[in-house]
Formats: C-alpha cells, sequence, structure tokens
C-alpha cells in the first residue's frame, strides 16, 4: 500500500526536524539530563513540526537506548509510539474531545502509574479548542501533576489558551521554516525516492508551502501523481496557478474604468461554475501580487508563479498606482466579509466591482488616497500640458540655436574704429542624475513597450530644461531618429512623472567645469623672484 510522503519520511528523530534547530536542541539538553518538563505547550503554524516534536519527545523520555537525546527509533517503546499500540502515551484530539467529561476521564487514568513505559504520556492536539469547563479540568492535574505524567499541548492558535495554562507549560513556538530549508528537504526526498526534478520547480513547491513542511511533501506528492517529473509546469498545474486569465482581464477591466466589461466577465465566470466568494478571494490575491510587482525590486521573491505570468504580473502593475492596489484588496476583502452575511454574494461581488472601476464610490481612507493620486496624475499633465486619452503632440526640441552672425556696426566719419565687445559667455548647466528615471520607464510600459525595451539598462540626468538620456542600444538610437511618435512618448511619460515640460537629448558625457584661465607668464617670473628673495615692487 503507497504510503503519502508527508508519514514515510516523517523525522524519526530531533536531528530531523528540520528549520526549528532551537527547539530541538532545547528538548535534546533536557532529556539527556533526565530532567523532562511535566508539560509542554508546543505552538505555531500548521505542518512546521509541533505534532512530529510531541511524538518524538513522548518516544526520547522513554526510550530503551536513547542515543544522544533522542529516541532509538528501533526498540518496543518507541515502535509502539509510532504505530499508536502503547497505552502510556496517548494522543487526543481537542476539537472532538473537548468535554469535561474527557478531561475527567484523563485525570482518573493519570493517578495510574504506566504500564510499561517510564512516564505516561498525553499529548493533547489542537489544545485551543478545549471548553472552558474542560480547561478548568486539566488546570487541576496541571497545578499539582503526578512524577509519572508528562503534558503535551499542541496548539496553531495560542491566544486562545488560557494563561493559567500557559503559565504552568513549558512553551516553545515553532516558526515557519525559510524557503530555502525546505527546498533542500524536497530535494533530498526526491533524490531517495529516486524523482527527477528541477531545482527552480523545488523552490516554487516551498514558497506554495508558506512555511509548512508538510503541506511542501503533500503538494510533492500532488506534483508526481501529475507527470512523475517535478517540473515548473507540474508543479502550477497542481497548485492551481494556470488557467486563470480572466483575472487580468478583471484587473484590466478596472484600470480602463470600464464597469460594463467587468461585469461582463464576472457573469462569465459565474456560470463556469466559480463561486464568488472564491472569486473575491483570487482577486485579493492577485491584486496582491501586483501590490508586490509595484512596491519591490525583486517580485519573484513574492510572487509564486511561472517566469511569463510574473511579467504580465510587472507590466499590469506599471499601469497602477499603489494607493489603487490597496484600496482594491481593502474593498474586495470587504465584500468577502459581506459574501458571509448575504445569500446574494453576486451583488456583492459586482457591488464590489463598481468601487474599483470607480472609488468615487468607496468611502473609505483608500478610495480617498487613490482619489487624491489619481487627481496628482490629472494635474501633472495638465502642467505639461497633455490632454489625457489623446495621443501626446511632440514637444519642440529644446537644442541650442545657432549663433546668428552680428551686422557690422557703422563707424562714424573721423572716428577711430572700435571694435564691439563679444558678449559674455553663459555659465556652463550642470548635469545632474535623475532620480525619477525609473518611475518614467514604468510608465513607458503601457504606452510604448518598444521603447521601454530599448531604453533597459539606461540613465538620464537633468540639465536645465533638457533630460539628456544615456542609452547603448543602437535600437534606440534609430527609433528617436526616424520616430516622431517615440519622442512624443518619452516626452509624455517624463511630463506625466515630474509634471513638468522638458525637452529630450542625448547624454554626451561627464559634467562639465568651467575651464580655469591659463596662467599668466609675468605671475610666473614675480613669484619665481619672491622664492629667490628678490624684492619686487608692483606698480
Amino acid at each position: 500500500m503507497y504510503q503519502a510522503l508527508y508519514r514515510k519520511w516523517r523525522p524519526r528523530t530531533f536531528e530531523d526536524v528540520v528549520g526549528q534547530e532551537h527547539i530541538t536542541t532545547t528538548l535534546k539538553n533536557e532529556i539527556c539530563s533526565g530532567r523532562p518538563s511535566h508539560a509542554y505547550l508546543l505552538t505555531g503554524s500548521r505542518g512546521t513540526g509541533k505534532t512530529t516534536c510531541a511524538k518524538l519527545i513522548a518516544k526520547a523520555v522513554n526510550c530503551l537506548d536513547p542515543q544522544d537525546g533522542s529516541p532509538c527509533g528501533v526498540c518496543e517503546i518507541c515502535r509502539g509510539v509510532d504505530n499508536g499500540s502503547l497505552v502510556d502515551v496517548a494522543e487526543i484530539d481537542a476539537a472532538s474531545n473537548n468535554g469535561v467529561d474527557n478531561i475527567r476521564d484523563l485525570r482518573e487514568e493519570a493517578a495510574f502509574l504506566p504500564n510499561v513505559a517510564r512516564y505516561r504520556v498525553y499529548i493533547i492536539d489542537e489544545a485551543h479548542m478545549l471548553s472552558m469547563g474542560a480547561v478548568n479540568a486539566l488546570l487541576k492535574i496541571m497545578e499539582e501533576p503526578p512524577a509519572h505524567v508528562i503534558f503535551i499541548l499542541a496548539t496553531t492558535e495560542i491566544q486562545k489558551i488560557p494563561a493559567t495554562i500557559q503559565s504552568r507549560c513549558q512553551r516553545f513556538d515553532f516558526g515557519r521554516i525559510d524557503t530555502r530549508t525546505i527546498a533542500g528537504r524536497l530535494a533530498y526526498v526526491a533524490r531517495e525516492e529516486g524523482i527527477p526534478y528541477e531545482e527552480e520547480a523545488l523552490t516554487m513547491v516551498a514558497r506554495l508551502a508558506d512555511g509548512g513542511m508538510r503541506d511542501a511533501l503533500s503538494l510533492l506528492d500532488l506534483c508526481i501523481a501529475h507527470g512523475g517529473e517535478i517540473t515548473t509546469q507540474s508543479v502550477s498545474k497542481a497548485a492551481g496557478l494556470v488557467g486563470q486569465e480572466y483575472l487580468f482581464d478583471i484587473a484590466d477591466a478596472v484600470a480602463e474604468g470600464s464597469l460594463p466589461r467587468a461585469l461582463e466577465i464576472i457573469e462569465k465566470v459565474g456560470s463556469e461554475a466559480v463561486e464568488f466568494d472564491r472569486l473575491c478571494q483570487q482577486l485579493v490575491a492577485h491584486y496582491r501580487n501586483l501590490l508586490m510587482a509595484a512596491s519591490t525590486k525583486d517580485p519573484g521573491e513574492f510572487i509564486v508563479c511561472l517566469p511569463e505570468v510574473l511579467e504580465r504580473y510587472v507590466q499590469q502593475a506599471a499601469r497602477t498606482a499603489p494607493a489603487r492596489l490597496v484600496y482594491a484588496i481593502k474593498t474586495l476583502q470587504e465584500a468577502q466579509a459581506a459574501m458571509t452575511r448575504t445569500a446574494s454574494r453576486r451583488t456583492e461581488m459586482e457591488i464590489a466591482a463598481a468601487k474599483l472601476c470607480d472609488p468615487r464610490l468607496g468611502a473609505s481612507p483608500e478610495a480617498l488616497t487613490a482619489r487624491i493620486e489619481e487627481l496628482e496624475a490629472r494635474l501633472n499633465r495638465m502642467q505639461a500640458g497633455i490632454s489625457q486619452g489623446a495621443a501626446p503632440a511632440a514637444f519642440p526640441e529644446q537644442t541650442p540655436e545657432p549663433e546668428q552672425a552680428l551686422p557690422p556696426v557703422q563707424q562714424p566719419v573721423g572716428e577711430p574704429s572700435r571694435t564691439a565687445a563679444p558678449p559674455p559667455k553663459p555659465s556652463p548647466e550642470t548635469e545632474e542624475p535623475m532620480e525619477r528615471w525609473e518611475e518614467i520607464l514604468a510608465r513607458l510600459n503601457t504606452t510604448n513597450k518598444a521603447l521601454r525595451g530599448a531604453l533597459s539598462g539606461s540613465a538620464a540626468y537633468i540639465c536645465g530644461n533638457r533630460v539628456l538620456i544615456r542609452c547603448d542600444n543602437p535600437v534606440f538610437t534609430e527609433l528617436m531618429r526616424s520616430n516622431d511618435y517615440t519622442k512624443a512618448c518619452l516626452k509624455s511619460a517624463i511630463a506625466e512623472v515630474t509634471g513638468r515640460k522638458y525637452g529630450i537629448g542625448p547624454y554626451s558625457g561627464a559634467v562639465r567645469k568651467e575651464e580655469s584661465p591659463a596662467p599668466s607668464p609675468l605671475d610666473d617670473l614675480l613669484r619665481s623672484a619672491q622664492e629667490e628673495g628678490v624684492q619686487v615692487t608692483v606698480e
């Protein structure tokens, strides 16, 4: 009979527990010294090793041949705990045995000495589900426990455990396991099972597990069932990351402010047996991913998806301000909460779509922030002389005009010829790096993707009323030379971000400096005379 991977590869010793070394080291030291606590409280998110460590404690304190604080795994005590035949170790599910009568029976049984083992060990899983009467009954025996009894409480919701219970236990907090640690463990399991895999696919599984080793092994099992080889495609299919094109379509309709289009897509999705509360939950995750794509330097660290899908997230996020994304998440979460209180989930979804398309319908602080950002963008366009929705008109290039020769001056008869003094040279303008260049490139993602691609690796500098662009890509040079629309798009993006109208030009080199005048020969002669001690008087 096939055994699931999370059961087959459950740790048999404390050394096998990954990601919780701060806990396993302490437990091993206690057991080695022969001073185990009478009560343990293990807390943390699901799949992080709470129940596994509880069973390891039960085996280690009773093991006939312990190995450096860990159970040997081969003696009759260890095998009895593993197969559940040892009566001195009881695992109680508090979700189904949470009454006061169950705890009273436990108290009566705990008074007797163990049959085979050294300690009676009671593992109470999901301890936060105990009723108040059961908690009070348990508290009584934990105040004065028999010397041969050890209680191990495991819970995912520590805040529901009364302080009177917590104060009588030795508490261990199980943290979420690091993605790299999970991926390393999955690689070890895949090698032992003889399953071919891709490193990127295992990393994707580790991210989807959200810090839980059991979830990671379960998903790995599902990926094996899909195709045998662990690839990014098989992981995407197993985790349901494909076939959600409608989420991008709805977000596009919202970005355009097209409520009819958004409602049409929602109606189509609803007719395909997708529940509206599920759709709302998926949209929350979608807008969260857009927020990560818009706010982080490396979105791939925060978004679990295929590379081509990640690129779509980046492109779609460039069209929307972060405040609008936060507003969308809050609005959808409110709709989720409202769906639990009404039978008309479709209506709540449609109301949420209307609020997303027009933030004026929302009264939350997030809606106000989104409206303010939209007004700021419009103001920048107005200041730059650009109308929204129309193709940006090309600005006249801000290039210096060639100097015109002045007409010769007519000299009066009889007066000596005079030469007009040359006009003063203007002081050269300094070139400062443009701090908002990345924002301008993000704007170009939505208006001219070809130009955005040509500007990869570029930089920009402000010099007076011009933006000087440093780009070694010959495609960019050709676009700027032969395509007026390209120049118009670039100027439009600069104006929308900065609120000012700039000319554009190529960046020629380093910052120019004023040339210092050449030293005078007379000054050198005077300096040499003074160094020789000759008295010099200048008249």
